[in-house]
């Protein structure tokens, strides 16, 4: 994954969760603290993890979870 993909919407480095299932888990608290103003995406990164990405309600991408 190049570096420019990993860092798109702010520069900070996403957080990586070693499977789905710990991802989805984060996710359901992630959208209790922000879900009025976000939608979300888990997406597999090609040498294996999962990142939440954070969505903007118009479906465009904001940012990645990062912490």
């Amino acid at each position: 994954m190049s570096s420019a993909f990993v860092r798109e919407g702010g520069g900070e480095t996403p957080r990586v969760w070693p499977t789905r299932q710990a991802a989805e888990e984060s996710l359901a608290t992630w959208r209790t603290i922000d879900g009025r103003h976000y939608d979300y995406e888990i997406r597999a990164r090609p040498h294996g993890g999962f990142m939440i990405a954070r969505l903007s309600k118009s479906g465009g991408f904001d940012s990645w979870v990062s912490q």
